[in-house]
């Protein structure tokens, strides 16, 4: 019995000395430095993380494993608790960046939804619906409603103010061309926040068509009578959708504005484009006869602008198109060097040869 006995001591020794190593290791990795905690190598994109109402600490935690957003959901758990925030997550869906460390997370997490900020990146040239399909995509909008609140005149006229009553926007278009891209952050207010999202976009462009362009853009005469913001902003779309080359984009904006001074056609290959966008490809590819597509947004049929903006332009090609080259160019080609540059010209004859001469056909 005394060696079964001494034997039952050892053994409860020995897990008693490996309880306390893997509880010290426990300890240890639930205290080591926040930069080393819950840490990727590579930098990752922000995905969105939805606690539910009613979901228990340890589904939290699970599905953040699940995620990839921890590395160990008992680690988490025992961070909560050693922080005294058990009870503190809040229910919502939030904007996680794999790679923050776990402190910086659970105060993400505990934040109240009023005070959360959610970042996003709108890029130059993008068109209404494809904003919404990428902030959808990214949680930051319901899809649907950012569209209409954008596209309809119903939902543009929830947006009015001085500025854009005095842009000369018709009454029956959206908010096409007056979302400024960039990147912007905004507190979150539930799962939608299509409003805020629109209000500082459209905020932003105000700010950024500053009043001197205003006036430098009604210098210019259309028909008789001053040109417009919206006019200002069409022209500008079609730039940002033309041109890659910051250098070259004010020469782009003065084909296009020579055009319209002398009744041309634009012959504008992205207003086709946005003609025949639709969800899934919102600039095919034209492999077809221009001239065939009718459609009012088709400037190789109707003579000048089309109705309204085709994007969203950013600065350079707002600055471009109010401050664009002087000069006679009508045409222009691409150079097909892989510099996205083009060749320009005043003459059809001109514009011939560098067709031929740079391959376009």
């Amino acid at each position: 019995m005394n060696l079964i006995g001494n034997v039952l001591k050892a053994v409860v020794a020995v897990a008693m000395i490996a309880a306390v190593v893997v509880a010290g290791v426990y300890i240890y990795r639930a205290t080591e430095p926040l930069a080393s905690i819950g840490t990727r190598d590579t930098p990752a994109e922000p995905v969105m993380f939805t606690i539910k109402p009613g979901e228990t600490v340890s589904e939290v935690a699970d599905n953040l494993e699940k995620a990839g957003l921890i590395d160990s959901a008992l680690i988490f758990r025992a961070r909560l608790k050693l922080l005294d925030v058990e009870g503190q997550l809040q229910a919502g869906t939030f904007q996680v960046t794999p790679g923050t460390d776990l402190d910086a997370l659970i105060r993400l997490l505990t934040t109240p939804i009023v005070e959360r900020g959610i970042r996003f990146t709108v890029i130059e040239g993008m068109r209404a619906e494809e904003m919404g399909e990428k902030l959808g995509a990214e949680g930051v909008v319901s899809p649907t409603e950012f569209i209409r609140l954008t596209t309809t005149p119903e939902g543009a006229a929830q947006y009015s103010n001085d500025f854009l009553a005095a842009s000369g926007k018709p009454a029956d278009r959206g908010l096409e061309g007056f979302l400024f891209p960039d990147t912007y952050e905004v507190k979150q207010s539930g799962s939608d926040n299509s409003d805020a999202v629109i209000k500082i976009m459209l905020e932003t462009m105000e700010e950024r068509f500053t009043p001197e362009m205003r006036e430098e853009i009604a210098k210019r005469q259309i028909d008789g009578r001053p040109a417009t913001v919206y006019e200002a902003l069409i022209i500008a779309s079609i730039v940002q959708r033309e041109g890659v080359v910051k250098e070259e984009l004010a020469d782009i904006a003065a084909v296009f504005w020579n055009r319209v001074d002398r009744g041309m056609l634009l012959n504008a290959d992205p207003t086709t484009q946005y003609a025949l966008g639709k969800p899934g490809d919102w600039w095919p590819q034209l492999n077809l006869d221009p001239n065939t597509v009718d459609h009012p947004y088709n400037t190789y049929k109707i003579v000048g602008m089309p109705p309204g903006p085709i994007a969203n332009p950013g600065l350079d090609a707002l600055r471009a198109t109010v401050y664009p080259s002087q000069n006679n160019y009508l045409y222009f080609v691409a150079k097909n060097d892989g510099s996205n540059a083009h060749v320009f010209a005043e003459t059809l004859e001109e514009h011939e040869r560098n067709r031929v001469l740079y391959g376009n056909r």
